[in-house]
């Protein structure tokens, strides 16, 4: 179905909304192809973000018989719209509505992500409750973190995924896709499902309720329990290097990729620690590889190299050299590093990155609390990292917190604010600072700490304000900021990661009340969360404060991770010891059950370590072999900086790009002349940006077909290969025209615009009222040019009414085709009025049209 612009007016960020990304895929349909959606349940710029999210994207879309869209949750307005145009929420690529798709996915990282899969279920017109679907309606399932333990929303999913996706999302969608070929019902699909390894048929397994929670009793004598799927080898599956370019900035703006999964080291408070078990690693050859690749995809400037612990990465220094070798131009990003792994030459070769912050997480203030819950560090270690890194040029340093961890007392929270202290001691500079961040531990299912009690609100907040006023005491907040997670949230986490199955009618009646985007501080709603467990008979507070070490089973029983309940409960007892165990890469095994050498499930360990290493001890840089890429990865200090060559292009952007911001099309632009491989000349200083300049910044809602621009090379670029490149990289809706050499001497681009002309014309729509406006701007626009009428836009400005004076501005109309007009505009000293508003102006309305006629921008009157 074709997208209904409509849907955008009075829409804050219309990019979220809109299609055609480069890369995004679209696929011909037919009987012979499953067709599904992957959905994130929050805003795009999250879900464009989730790395898990666009791996399965690229993975699904490679075969030939899938064709997986992608859908994400919808903020207000846009819902507002949809409701308003009794539209059902519809897919991004096609405009498909969710409830004809064969498949829907949700990918759920976040327990306070529940309540908006159910809001995008009621704006999609699907029921929420598995069993009231019959066989018209797609089948729902999920997959992600949270669905270690998927009971209080399990009655909504078809089927369940749990653990690794790469391979088990294709088995699932070919058996899918045959069953239909078949005829199946759904009840034989489902039983086919269960023989998949990882798949969690939530409907063969009955609920028994008491008083605190619910108990599952299988209803199948084969089907007791489900073991996490492993991807035991990460190389068989290729690495997802060409995601979608989002066409506003996402959370995470920069191309990434996983350099490893799972951790041994042994957290006991980390869930993604034992249920991503055991250590696997790509190598580096293949990581350098799509690296390159990837940028030359997406025309990203930074990348991002992911695990839970990159530091524990057995080449990292290898890695980050070959890709300073081959991408020299590319930034390089690491998510929190562990102290005591970062040696001076990792140091040093990640100081030719643009510096940003520096992320460490030491957890506890104390070294016997970090020794209870087994982190591994001690002061030392960090703060010698800390003092590395101020050396070095980084000037802000991120230091993450929980508290409420088992057995902490007052002493360990004072001990956070004296680290805290000593780390900032180890600043150079009154430049250099602090960001302390601190969340409320939270037990999570699988881990030694399930057991544990949550910490109540009061002593919440009674802990994070001895925090505070500790921190206050040593510096301001500007070198030494401190920032906490509402402990209300964690709160609500915490029920809902150890819940059950009788959680459900609290969630129902929760997004009945309108609670969603519970993620968001602004938008988080505690009132309405306590009235849903009121009216649903539960106490929120015991049941957040719930002790389960006498709980004869848990919700996730049937929930097989691998790591065995032994190994748990033997580490949350040496816990209680303070005991604390190694990690098994570099210790003898600790028995936690998940390597099984007949299903290939092994640990990387030691000897596989010292293996891959030995051939690596050189002091030369490690190059695998490879090049420096073409120009978009040559460094601008092999360019002769004193020399520089000047570009005016001209090209057309069409409707759907009219709906960016200014920002957001120059953002595309740059990444597409990156992915043509332009050797950019860039500005000097701290933050480096591109030589490139636009005649004028358009207003969103405004699409032109004559735009011009201005860049400046580091080398000379061929007419010919910018209008083939520019056809081959940029997207659609970006139309190239041509292209001009400029002198040294020419002014600046936004100098030598003298005006801009308009097409006014009736919208296809037919709206009523359109030929009226139009009929309005003429007759206004010829008095206002004979002097017969002034044009004076009011705007109010700093709390006071401005008189701004447009009657100079307009140059001349004129009839165009099909009833339409032809306005031009000039700019005098500088000053371009927006165009919405002298149409606005013109035809005596309140405010800019929002339909029933189509403003285009057709000339840009350029002085050579």
């Amino acid at each position: 179905m074709k997208f209904d612009f409509e849907l955008l007016n009075g829409v804050e960020k219309p990019g979220r909304y809109l299609n055609r990304e480069v890369n995004s895929i679209y696929k011909e349909i037919d009987n012979n192809t499953l067709h599904m959606a992957l959905a994130f349940p929050d805003l795009y710029e999250l879900g464009m973000s989730n790395y898990g999210f666009l791996l399965l994207y690229q993975l699904l879309n490679r075969k030939a018989d899938i064709y997986c869209e992608r859908v994400f949750t919808p903020a207000d307005d846009f819902s507002e719209n949809l409701k308003a145009a009794k539209r059902p929420l519809f897919t991004m690529e096609t405009s498909t509505a969710l409830k004809d798709l064969d498949v829907l996915g949700f990918s759920l990282s976040y327990e306070m992500a529940y309540t908006n899969v159910l809001m995008m279920l009621e704006l999609a017109e699907i029921p929420a409750v598995a069993i009231d679907r019959n066989q018209d309606f797609p089948l729902l399932i999920a997959g992600g973190p949270s669905m270690v333990n998927p009971e209080p929303i399990a009655q909504l999913f078809d089927a369940i995924l749990i653990g690794d996706g790469e391979e088990a999302v294709i088995e699932i969608g070919e058996m899918v896709l045959a069953a239909r070929k078949k005829g199946s019902s759904r009840a034989e699909l489902l039983l086919q499902l269960s023989s998949i390894e990882g798949v969690y048929i939530p409907s063969f397994f009955a609920a028994e309720s008491s008083a605190e929670t619910t108990s599952l009793k299988p209803l199948r004598d084969d089907y007791h329990t489900i073991y996490r799927r492993i991807c035991t080898d990460l190389s068989r599956t290729a690495l997802p290097t060409t995601p979608p370019v989002p066409l506003i900035q996402a959370v995470h703006d920069r191309l990434a990729l996983e350099i490893s999964r799972g951790c041994s080291r042994g957290c006991r408070f980390c869930q993604a620690g034992m249920i991503y078990r055991p250590v696997r690693e790509q190598s580096p050859e293949a990581l350098i590889a799509g690296v390159i690749d990837g940028a030359a995809a997406t025309g990203m400037d930074e990348v991002s190299l992911l695990s839970l612990s990159v530091g524990d990465y057995s080449e990292l220094l290898e890695l980050v050299s070959g890709i300073r070798l081959s991408c020299p131009s590319l930034n390089l990003s690491l998510p929190s590093v562990r102290a005591g792994v970062m040696t001076d030459e990792l140091l040093e070769a990640l100081k030719k990155s643009r510096q940003g912050g520096f992320t460490i997480a030491p957890e506890a203030g104390t070294q016997r609390l970090r020794d209870v819950i087994n982190k591994g560090l001690n002061e030392a270690d960090i703060l010698d990292t800390i003092e590395k890194l101020f050396a070095r040029g980084w000037d802000l340093i991120k230091l993450y917190f929980m508290i409420g961890l088992p057995s902490e007392t007052d002493t360990d929270i004072e001990g956070i604010v004296e680290l805290c202290d000593k780390a900032l001691r180890k600043a150079k500079s009154k430049r250099q600072r602090l960001n302390v961040s601190v969340s409320t531990f939270v037990p999570k299912p699988h881990t030694p700490f399930q057991w544990e009690v949550q910490i109540n609100l009061d002593e919440t907040l009674r802990r994070q304000e001895i925090i505070r006023q500790g921190l206050r005491k040593i510096a301001s907040p500007r070198r030494l900021n401190f920032k906490w997670h509402d402990g209300r949230v964690s709160q609500l986490e915490g029920v809902f990661s150890r819940g059950g199955r009788n959680l459900w009618p609290v969630l129902l009646k929760a997004r009945s009340l309108g609670c969603s985007f519970d993620a968001w501080s602004d938008r988080f709603n505690y009132q309405l969360w306590q009235q849903a467990f009121t009216e649903a008979g539960m106490d929120l507070e015991a049941l957040a404060s719930r002790d389960f070490s006498s709980a004869d089973s848990l919700p996730w029983s049937h929930i097989d991770c691998r790591v065995s309940d032994k190994f748990l409960r033997r580490e949350w007892n040496k816990s209680r010891q303070v005991a604390t165990t190694g990690d098994c890469r570099f210790t003898d095994c600790n028995g936690c059950g998940v390597c099984n050498p007949k299903e290939n499930i092994q640990n990387l360990n030691a000897a596989q370590l010292s293996d891959n290493n030995s051939s690596l001890v050189t002091k030369e840089p490690v190059s695998f072999g490879l090049q420096p890429a073409d120009s978009v990865n040559k460094p601008a200090a092999d360019y002769d900086q004193a020399r520089q060559w000047r570009y005016q292009v001209s090209f057309a952007r069409g409707r759907r790009l009219a709906y960016l911001s200014h920002l957001e099309n120059v953002a595309v632009i740059i990444r597409g002349l990156r992915r043509m491989q332009i050797p950019l000349a860039f500005s000097q200083g701290f933050h480096p940006h591109p030589k490139i300049s636009f005649s004028h910044a358009l207003p969103v809602g405004l699409a032109s077909e004559d735009e011009v621009m201005e860049f400046r090379t580091l080398a000379p670029v061929a007419a010919e290969t910018l209008a083939q490149g520019w056809s081959q990289v940029m997207p659609a809706e970006l139309k190239f025209k041509n292209v001009i050499k400029l002198g040294g001497r020419a002014a600046a681009i936004d100098r030598r615009l003298k005006g801009c002309r308009y097409r006014i014309e009736a919208a296809a729509e037919n709206h009523s009222g359109s030929e009226k406006i139009i009929l309005d701007v003429e007759a206004c626009a010829e008095l206002v040019i004979t002097g017969e009428k002034p044009l004076i836009l009011t705007r109010m400005k700093k709390g006071k009414l401005r008189e701004i004076d447009l009657a100079p501005h307009i140059k001349g109309v004129e009839k165009g085709e099909n009833g339409g007009l032809l306005l031009e505009i000039c700019i005098l000293d500088g000053r371009n009025p927006n165009i919405f508003d002298i149409i606005a102006v013109l035809a005596g309305l309140k405010q800019r049209p929002e339909g029933g006629i189509v403003i285009t921008k057709v000339e840009s009157l350029i002085d050579l």
